[in-house]
């Protein structure tokens, strides 16, 4: 994993600052971190040396290899939609026919991108082969409205909003804003959920700090997280709030001044109907934070601050019931948990080597 070559050595240096510790100790110590980082970075280079005998693609010095695990991810997923649009094409839901061919192309797209830069070391090239299933989300996110109806025949919102009624006693996406109308409030809470749009700089950032390794792990576990979200909108269907009660037109624009305005030029007409349980916006957002502490620090205090107003803004903004919210907690926890695990598996499997930073 990106970094654990300084490990050993920063454990090592630690010890011979400790205090009491005699020069000889620190000298000793100091020599132990070296050592053990040496070892760390043989094997890492043995890896890639096992590799390259292997006749890995990737085996190149800075080269990313192909298959990579998010390159098989995307293209499972693309599958996997395809499949369930064939099934509603056979059943005539409507507009699932040419979903068909749009999933096996982004699939399709995604391995070509993947094999053409195999070899690639040029960052811009590797960049945009990390960047490319991010761009998607929005392709496949718009599938969603298209797709449940292969398995429902209505939203199941009001489960959702009895459930509600019944623990809280009122409609807490209603009641919210009712108890606080004020303009500085939301806008506050539409800057937040404006914010959110730009999470991506987070894998960006830890690309040009910690290489390629890094950034993928990032992609790779939002795009777990958002495909299995989207699966469960599927089999799950809940529009939410703002299209659910009345005037049930979806996002209008909010009470505030500046981010307001932003926010509905980007939500006015970007929403679709079942995207709410659990909050994906949620789980993503906790997700990029948590790896932003790692790869992205910079970037950390900032989105810990904006992904705590989330948290209330998606129940304000009424684009979700309350119970999204920790569901989508849940789902963000899960994925920051098993991810790197789904990962690390997925790569000792397709026998890629690690990448040098």
């Amino acid at each position: 994993m990106a970094g654990s070559d300084e490990t050993p050595l920063r454990v090592g240096l630690d010890a011979a600052r400790a205090p009491g510790a005699g020069p000889a100790t620190a000298d000793a110590a100091e020599r132990t971190g070296v050592v053990r980082a040496n070892a760390h970075a043989t094997a890492d280079a043995a890896e890639r040396a096992r590799a390259a005998e292997r006749g890995a693609p990737g085996a190149a010095a800075g080269a990313p290899g192909f298959p990579r695990p998010l390159d098989l991810l995307v293209a499972a997923y693309a599958l996997l939609s395809a499949l369930v649009a064939a099934l509603g094409a056979a059943r005539g839901v409507p507009g699932c026919a040419p979903q068909i061919a749009v999933s096996l192309a982004v699939g399709a797209a995604t391995l070509l991108l993947g094999f053409l830069a195999r070899r690639a070391t040029n960052r811009l090239v590797l960049l945009l082969r990390i960047a490319f299933p991010a761009i998607m989300y929005y392709v496949f996110y718009r599938q969603i409205e298209i797709l449940w109806p292969v398995f429902h025949g209505a939203a199941l919102d009001p489960l959702v909003a009895g459930v509600e009624q019944s623990i809280f006693g009122c409609q807490p996406s209603l009641a919210f804003r009712a108890a606080a109308p004020w303009p500085w409030l939301s806008e506050i809470f539409c800057f937040a959920y404006f914010a959110y749009y730009f999470y991506f700089v987070a894998f960006v950032v830890a690309f040009l700090r910690r290489g390629y390794d890094e950034a993928e792990r990032i992609v790779f576990a939002v795009s777990l997280c958002f495909y299995c979200c989207y699966a469960v909108f599927w089999l799950f269907p809940v529009v939410g709030p703002h299209y659910y009660f009345p005037p049930a037109l979806g996002p209008r624009l909010y009470d505030g001044y500046v981010f307001n305005h932003l926010l509905f030029f980007l939500t006015g007409s970007g929403e679709i109907h079942a995207a709410a349980f659990p909050s994906s916006h949620v789980a993503v957002a906790a997700l990029y934070t948590y790896y932003a502490r790692r790869g992205a620090r910079p970037l950390f205090p900032a989105m810990c601050v904006v992904t705590g107003l989330m948290l209330f803004a998606v129940v304000y903004l009424k684009a979700h019931y309350l119970v999204d919210v920790p569901a989508g907690l849940a789902v963000g926890a899960l994925f920051a948990w098993g991810a790197d695990r789904a990962h690390d598996r997925a790569r000792r499997a397709l026998r890629m080597p690690p990448l040098p930073r």
